[in-house]
């Protein structure tokens, strides 16, 4: 082998290992645990039944501690993630009991190598790479921070709890001096200074601003005056700062950064109940275009929020003008960007769910195991309720039914992700009016794709015709009022 050949698969070798890492778990034996590791990666991706999702969720690795004493999982990483570690007791599980599970939030860089050793009242102790860092999150960070509200003496049913601010700033502080102390005693990754202090940074004026919207309503229930709605959004609008890009990682961040362009767009364009607080068109092209302008200088986060406002305009918005003129900016600015297409797709897929066009064809298996066309329905008007879990929707449709008996055909679509016909079957029962189908993963991309199906809006109402009435009425509960509206309109048509 030649010196330069070698040196190039030298080269291979190391960069490889260097986008790894790896943890191991040493397990308390037979403590019944069951012990899982779930990381966090801040991407855009198209989800089942969701559309899309802004962090795509890794299992990389799960363990039982029943069977073994030591785990080890290796995973390919190229930047920072957040991994949470969760550990929940066997047995519960099987016997179908609500249980006390616990989870710890991790950091973790390429080329880690951090050891985790779980004691068997659930506590985590930590050695190798970086394992200072652990140790900080475990020791002042929890997974969810409104858990502090009841260990600060947080009383939700009292207007006034000003008194746990001091708590809440006391944390902060303590929060701000550990970090300095680690930084003294040895360098830290900047990514990782990033993350704690966006968490450090934002979670404070999220738990004092809970404080004060008590006070501001002041028992008045979910409306607000115009006033007290600007004072809420001023309190936001002062606290928030943008940080670098890897401030991402920070869940609160990420809804905070979206909160931080949403306010002063909603200050111009205010939004109401009667249109369920949707962002108008212009609305959404400012939230847009305020975000390039705001974010020019944080690549990450600009692409995260341009994405972010797309996906809005092309999901909570029926005519898609906006989406349109929209894609065509985000185009330009990333034109190799792997969601094109997926906007594209979705974007026409809606066009065609116009009022008054025919409804998209199928053809799927019932519960008798008969091929059902949509077609063959016509005569009566059809309501189709998109199923995304075995008998969803039809405890609430159940007096639906009985109320159109005889005037209306109810069709429960399951397009549960990875259910056999086998499976899904012996959940149905028959009834008068109502049609059960059933598409495979196949069929189930088709109807996506065709009638650009998620669970946020599951129905679609068509006429004796077979055309298309309304597709856009969201899913609310507990009581659907806009679906009822339409219902006894389709009737009289």
């Amino acid at each position: 082998m030649t010196k330069k050949l070698f040196a190039f698969c030298l080269f291979l070798s190391l960069t490889a290992k260097a986008q790894t890492a790896q943890i191991l778990l040493k397990l308390p034996q037979n403590n019944d645990f069951i012990v899982s590791l779930t990381a966090e990666k801040v991407r855009y991706l198209d989800a089942p039944s969701i559309g899309l999702t802004d962090v795509e969720f890794l299992n990389i690795g799960v363990f039982d501690d029943s069977t073994k004493q030591w785990a080890k999982t290796e995973f390919a990483l190229k930047e920072p993630q957040v991994v949470r570690l969760n550990i929940v007791n066997k047995r519960m599980i099987n016997a179908n009991k609500s249980q006390e599970s616990v989870n710890y939030l991790l950091f973790i860089s390429p080329n880690d190598n951090l050891a985790i050793g779980i004691s068997p009242n659930k506590t985590l102790t930590f050695t190798g790479t970086n394992a200072r860092y652990q140790e900080y999150l475990r020791d002042y960070f929890r997974e969810n921070m409104y858990d502090y509200l009841p260990q600060f003496g947080y009383n939700p049913s009292q207007i006034d709890n000003f008194h746990i601010l001091t708590k809440v700033d006391s944390l902060q502080r303590t929060r701000q001096q550990r970090l300095q102390t680690l930084k003294g005693q040895q360098p830290i990754d900047e990514a990782f200074e990033t993350y704690v202090t966006a968490i450090t940074n934002t979670e404070p004026y999220l738990l004092k601003l809970v404080v004060s919207d008590k006070k501001i309503r002041e028992s008045q229930g979910v409306q607000l005056k115009p006033n007290q709605r600007k004072e809420i959004q001023e309190l936001a609008l002062q606290n928030f700062k943008i940080m670098p890009d890897a401030a991402l990682l920070s869940e609160v961040y990420r809804n905070e950064l979206r909160n931080f362009i949403q306010v002063p767009v909603i200050q111009k364009y205010p939004t109401d109940s009667a249109k369920r607080y949707i962002l108008s068109p212009e609305a959404v092209q400012m939230a847009y275009q305020l975000s390039s302008e705001e974010l020019q200088s944080y690549p990450k986060q600009k692409e995260y929020l341009l994405t972010h406002w797309l996906n809005y305009s092309t999901t909570f918005r029926s005519n898609m003008s906006t989406a349109r003129g929209l894609l065509a900016k985000y185009e330009q600015t990333y034109p190799e960007s792997a969601l094109v297409p997926y906007f594209k797709r979705t974007i026409e897929a809606k066009e065609k769910m116009e009022v008054a066009a025919l409804a998209p064809e199928f053809m799927l298996k019932d519960r008798d195991c008969n091929t059902v066309a949509l077609s063959s329905l016509r005569g009566k008007p059809v309501c189709i309720a998109f199923c995304y879990n075995l008998k969803q929707h039809e405890n609430d449709f159940k007096p639906l039914e009985e109320k159109y008996r005889g005037r209306l055909n109810f069709v429960y679509l399951n397009i549960t992700p990875a259910t056999t016909y086998e499976m899904w079957q012996p959940t149905t029962e028959k009834r008068p009016g109502v049609l059960h189908l059933w598409a495979s993963d196949d069929d189930a991309q088709m109807l996506k794709e065709a009638y650009a199906s998620t669970m946020r809006y599951p129905f679609v109402l068509i006429d004796a015709q077979g055309k298309i009435v309304e597709r856009w009425i969201p899913q609310e509960f507990p009581d659907n009022k806009p679906l009822q509206v339409e219902l006894r309109d389709l009737i009289r048509k």
